[in-house]
Formats: C-alpha cells, structure tokens, sequence
C-alpha cells in the first residue's frame, strides 16, 4: 500500500478513506487468489510430507527384503573369563567346543646386569643396537633412560623399550608389540663404553602363538583375537585352561522383530498422516489432500498389499499368521510373541513370506513396488506436486497481473480526488468571497 495522497483540508470529505474502501472493494479477486494459493500451497506440502512419510515405510519395507535381513546371529561363551565371542550376519548356528591351550605371547627381553639408577651412564662411546633387524644408533654418553626414549624414537621398531625398577636397581626391557612365534626378534649389541648394556640369553618372554582346539580339532593363532574359526565370528582368548568352553552360535531373533518394529511405526506415521488429510476433508476444508484420488487409491492399495494372501505355498501365507496385522482404525499391530513362535515353527517358511522365493515377490517386496509407483521420478506423487507447482504459478502470474492493474486503477482515482478536492476548494473559496461582498453591501 503507497503513502496516503494530501488533500488540502478544505472540505470534510474523507478522500483517503473512500479511496481505500474502493480499492480494497476492487482488490477482492486478488484476496480469493491469495486464498486460493495458500490453499494449494498447503497441499503441495503435504504431498511432500506424504512423499516423505512414504519414504520411511520403503526404507523399512527394503530392510526386511532384504538378503540380510534374517541373517544376523547372536553369540555367546559359557565362561568368558576364558574366550569371549561375537557375532555378525551369517555365522552358522550351532554349539562349538572351545579348549584353549595356549595363549598368543610377545616376546619380552631383559637386560642381565642393573644399575642403582635409572640415569645412570650405560653408553659412554655411542654405538648402535639391531633389534629385530632394525638399528638404534645413539651418540656420546647415553642413560638407560636415554636409551630406552632412543629405541623408542626408532621408526618401524618391533619392540617398546621400558625401565623397570625392581627394588632399589633398573633393567631395561624390550617388548614385541605384536604376539605370536612370527614376532620373535633377535638382540645384537654394539654399544661401548659405561657401565654396560647386555641382554639375557634366554627372553623373560619367548613369542608363541595362540593354540586351542575347536570341536577337538587344533587350531594355531598368532593373535589371541581370531576371526572367522568359525565364519563370521571373533574369538576372544582371555586364558589358558583345560575346561571347555561352549561356544552358542543362534539365529538373532531381536534384530529381524527390530526391524519389524521400524516397519510397524513407519506404516503407523503414514497412516495417521492420512487420517488426518481425510478428516480434515471430510470437514469441507480446502488446504489438505483427503480428497485425493491419489490418496485413497493409495491407502486402498497399501492395506491390501500388506493384508492380503500371498500364493507361498508354505506353512505362512499373511503377516497377520506372523504377528501383524490391521485394527479397526487402519493402524498396523505387531506381536512380537507371534513372530517369534513362527520363527521357531518354520523359519524358513517366514523368510519366503517376507522375501518371496521361486515365482512369487514377499510382502515387503510387494509393498516396496507398490510405494516406487508413487515416489518414483515421474511417479503419482511427483507428477501430483507437479501439478500444483503449475497452478501456483499461474495463480502467482494472475495475482501479479492484477496487482499492477489496481496500482494503475487507485492511482487514476487518487488524481481524480485531487481534482475534486482542488474544484471543492476552489468553489468554497469563491462562496466565501461572494458572502463577504454581500455582507458589505447590506
């Protein structure tokens, strides 16, 4: 709206006040535009917040279609204080027998003589160590503790060097950093001078590998973390005995009623959303998608994608046979205890109604196609939103047409009213001058 025009005051017309009755009684087709936008405006968002909610139903949909949806396993050990274990998709079910005889070890090689400090001179000439292949060269006077941050310092060092005082003395000692027979490694001195550095014959530590017997058959580690002993699981070695340990390898059932579960709340948000658009049209208002044929085909077509028979020719034909199932208000119900026991039944029976199997598509593949015909590029939704994109801009060009034809209008009417309050004015001066000439004259 511009700035109000200045009459000149003369006269107790209200100029700006009938222009902008005027204009605004002119400016009707635009508000019912402006109406007409906001409404469709509305529905193209809830087409978006369709599109998405729909999107979070094929997420959960494609999950339990998918390969690995019932291949997870759990994993446990009878004593972990021995061997802990872990298990990923895959990992043959089953009970395993663990013996374990051995533990992985590094080496561990100590200096033979001490000295009463740490600090103390050890190197007085400089010269080098081989540990492992590998040389430490150090210069000039050189402390065990100068030594042991010299060995450390090295790049590609196989050992940790450490001070360790035992009493009121100090030993250097050198630790492989990886376990197993392979991570053994050889000493050779060539430092001089001080008061000596010299290492035992025979390590603290030897290097060894990890064995232990697996259903009574011998397996060798270098680590005592071992993957795929049995496929798709680690095992954890945490002590030697002599006891076995039983290693429970079974089906993981939490993580398929998981996913059952994400389905179930996507499905539910979804169909909330569309009772609401169906209420809200019921209700003769304007700015929702309820009455969409899109909508209800969609909402027909989900219920009976999801609730209907498949031809498996197995022990389960429905997922109301599994654990889920309509109520009466549309809304999906999941009873964790029913997939449960279909699952023990017949599992193989529950992976073909979800998955499909030979000539026929699951249920959640069914639903996944079902959703793709709406979301798709090119697809209901999009061609929908489409749509209303072009009638908002034909209403945006309509609203801007005639925003630019009253502007022209009100600014013809305000020149008009000028020229009727100037006339006014003129008129009411010339009035006054005659009534004060007849004044004078009688």
């Amino acid at each position: 709206m511009g700035s109000p025009i200045t009459f000149s005051g003369f006269n107790n017309i209200d100029f700006n006040g009938i222009l902008e009755a005027l204009s605004a009684q002119e400016r009707q087709p635009v508000v019912q535009l402006e109406t007409q936008q906001a409404q469709l405006q509305k529905q193209r968002t809830a087409f978006g917040t369709l599109a998405t909610r729909l999107g979070a139903v094929e997420s959960a949909a494609r999950d339990l279609a998918s390969a690995t949806a019932f291949t997870g396993t759990a994993a446990t050990s009878s004593n972990e204080t021995i061997a802990k274990v872990s298990a990923g998709n895959g990992a043959p079910t089953g009970s395993y027998s663990l013996v374990v005889g051995a533990l992985a070890k590094a080496q561990v090689t100590a200096t033979n003589g001490t000295t009463p400090d740490a600090d103390t001179t050890v190197v007085a000439n400089a010269g080098s160590l081989t540990i492992g292949g590998v040389s430490v060269t150090v210069a000039g006077a050189v402390t065990m503790n100068g030594l042991a941050e010299a060995i450390n310092g090295t790049a590609n060092i196989g050992v940790t060097a450490s001070v360790v005082r035992s009493g009121s003395t100090y030993q250097l000692v050198l630790t492989g950093k990886g376990t197993g027979a392979s991570e053994s490694f050889a000493v050779s001195n060539a430092l001089t001078g001080g008061s000596g550095v010299s290492f035992a014959a025979t390590n603290a530590q030897a290097a060894q590998d990890a064995s232990f017997t697996l259903n009574n058959v011998a397996v060798n580690s270098s680590s005592n973390t071992i993957e795929g002993a049995i496929p798709g699981t680690t095992l954890t070695l945490q002590q030697e005995s002599t006891t076995p340990v039983t290693i429970m390898i079974t089906a993981d059932l939490a993580s398929v009623e998981e996913l059952v579960r994400k389905f179930t709340s996507a499905y539910n948000d979804l169909n909330s959303f569309l009772e609401t658009q169906a209420k809200a049209y019921a209700n003769k208002e304007r700015d929702n998608i309820g009455g969409d044929p899109l909508v209800r085909q969609l909402r027909n077509t989900l219920s009976r994608v999801a609730g209907g028979e498949l031809a498996t020719g197995d022990t389960y034909t429905s997922l109301a046979q599994v654990g889920l199932s309509f109520n009466r208000t549309g809304q999906l119900e999941f009873r964790p205890a029913d997939l449960k026991a279909a699952l023990s039944t017949d599992r193989n029976s529950v992976v073909a109604l979800f998955q499909g199997g030979s000539g026929f598509d699951g249920a959640f593949d069914k639903v996944k196609t079902a959703i793709g015909n709406y979301t798709a590029s090119g697809g209901l939704i999009p061609t929908a939103q489409t749509r209303l994109d072009h009638q908002l801009s034909k209403i945006a060009d309509r609203i801007e047409e005639l925003e630019r034809r009253l502007a022209i209008r009100k600014e013809a009417m305000q020149k008009e009213f000028i020229a009727t309050d100037l006339a006014i004015a003129q008129l009411n001066a010339s009035m006054g001058q005659v009534g004060s000439l007849g004044a004078k004259l009688f």
